[in-house]
């Protein structure tokens, strides 16, 4: 049984700023022996529960620091912004990292801005899983001191998962454009128009982690369990890997073959779908377990 987070340990995040809703501030103390997010963004006024840092603005705890940081890293040409949503809770917006080389401005605080556009026509950021108008953050979305699946970066990693059925999506819509001069796209863009034509998959993965967040939190972690969780395992290894990937020439890292990549884990998407093909049969189920927590004051966090 695989403990998501601990409390009472502090970590580190990139935030986003704050007074420029659209920009980054890179942390000025990112020389620390801390976390280095390399594609997930934070913005600093995010709520992140009760195993978050009181002092704003919160801080990721160690463990899921690192567990967000090695997913980040899983999915090097994606972005993932953790935003501020319903009741200050976090809301998902993914976007294609564009290939360009990243212009950044220095500022006269001595600080490194980066300027994100968020509705850039070739590369726009997505709202996928948690949306601003969504009560759904508050199971599927929170850090927790005693979750297991679906904690926030479990359900962020099954987000870049979804976000590459949207690329895959709109890659086909490009050639479909390509090919012939008869395809409507109506009032939407092509992202937008990609994102309905994988709703069904959206909602499947959607009622999957509520599922999984109605069985965990109607039936808890014991504290035997908790004291017994892979913890210090999981932090040991991910910051060794950290050192190794900081210290070590990529000419003398092993090189992967493509068996070693291949089918190593479960296509999460094709399972929820496989599992929760019905569209109709999704959308009363992930209300239905809405508001059962909601009536019984059960929250993630």
């Amino acid at each position: 049984m695989n403990i998501s987070s601990v409390r009472n340990i502090s970590g580190s995040f990139q935030k986003i700023n704050r007074k420029q809703p659209n920009n980054t501030q890179i942390n000025k103390d990112s020389g620390k022996n801390t976390p280095s997010f390399k594609s997930i963004y934070v913005e600093d006024i995010v709520e992140l529960g009760d195993v978050a840092k009181s002092n704003e603005p919160p801080e990721f705890l160690p463990k899921d620091a690192l567990l967000l940081n090695e997913i980040a890293n899983q999915y090097p040409y994606q972005d993932c912004f953790i935003m501020k949503g319903y009741a200050g809770l976090p809301r998902l917006e993914y976007r294609e990292k564009p290939p360009e080389v990243q212009i950044f401005y220095s500022t006269l605080a001595k600080n490194y801005r980066i300027d994100l556009e968020p509705n850039n026509e070739k590369y726009p950021s997505e709202p996928l899983l948690l949306y601003g108008d969504s009560a759904l953050n508050r199971y599927i979305g929170m850090t927790s001191f005693v979750s297991l699946n679906p904690s926030l970066p479990y359900t962020v990693k099954i987000g870049y998962e979804l976000h590459k059925k949207l690329i895959k999506k709109k890659e086909e819509i490009l050639e479909m454009i390509g090919k012939t001069d008869d395809f409507d796209l109506g009032d939407d863009t092509i992202i937008q128009r990609a994102h309905k034509e994988i709703k069904d998959v959206e909602l499947a993965v959607t009622r999957y982690l509520m599922e999984a967040s109605y069985a965990f939190l109607t039936d808890p972690a014991s504290a035997k369990q908790i004291y017994k969780s892979n913890y210090p395992k999981v932090q040991s290894r991910l910051t060794e890997k950290r050192k190794y990937d900081l210290t070590t020439s990529i000419a003398k890292r092993p090189v992967l073959s493509l068996e070693d990549l291949d089918n190593k884990e479960i296509d999460i998407c094709d399972l929820a779908v496989k599992n929760f093909p019905n569209e109709r049969e999704n959308k009363e189920r992930i209300e239905e377990l809405t508001r059962y927590l909601r009536e019984h004051g059960i929250v993630l966090g």
